[in-house]
């Protein structure tokens, strides 16, 4: 894959790896494809890698953080992709303690990636508009958020979608507000709305900046 595109794109950058939900690593492991890497690719592809994604606990399941942090993992995988002249990323970031992600960085970590709590905040501030000023378009809202089938991947077996609607919109909102049926039904009826989202994310950046 990194081949194909680089061949595509000789610009491009990589991030190599992959996180604990998906397929959980050891340090060890981390180094092996990394030096298997090494010596698969040419000296060109090779240096379009720019991150390692490493493993100290973090998953997600639906709006929650239920990973185990693990410090030492941490630390060791850190300094496996420093020793390999990598950055370290990160996922699975969402819903920590803002004073955990600090202590991530201190102990060495370069990057953490932070989607979903993101994307919730722009969701729960659709959420409130609809409540307080148009809760006729919730129901359309919880349709288009079920229709997309995003949410399965992130629900316990006993979720029940069609009773628990709002906290299905929180879990995949985000991954609908691009659609063509979102934008005209309800994005449209708010005006004011993406500066409110605007603000509200800053908030949560001052949080995790000054935590």
């Amino acid at each position: 894959m990194i081949k194909f595109c680089h061949k595509e794109n000789s610009n491009i950058y990589f991030e190599v790896g992959t996180e604990e939900s998906i397929r959980r690593f050891t340090a060890n492991e981390i180094d092996q494809l990394l030096t298997d890497l090494k010596n698969a690719l040419e000296t060109e592809e090779y240096n379009q890698i720019l991150y390692c994604v490493i493993q100290s606990g973090t998953s997600l399941k639906g709006n929650v953080n239920t990973g185990l942090y693990d410090t030492e993992r941490l630390v060791s995988m850190i300094e496996v992709v420093q020793n390999h002249g990598f950055l370290s990323k990160e996922h699975n970031g969402d819903y920590l303690p803002a004073s955990l992600i600090k202590e991530k960085f201190s102990l060495g970590l370069d990057s953490i990636n932070i989607a979903p709590e993101f994307g919730q905040i722009e969701t729960k501030t659709y959420l409130e508009k609809i409540k307080n000023e148009k809760p006729e378009l919730l129901d359309m809202l919880w349709a288009i958020c079920y229709e997309s089938r995003r949410w399965e991947k992130w629900i316990d077996n006993d979720f029940d979608p069609l009773k628990q609607k709002e906290e299905l919109i929180n879990i995949c909102g985000h991954y609908v507000l691009s659609y063509p049926d979102f934008q005209k039904e309800i994005k449209s009826k708010f005006d004011d709305i993406d500066e409110e989202i605007k603000n509200n994310i800053k908030k949560k950046l001052e949080t995790l900046f000054n935590g």
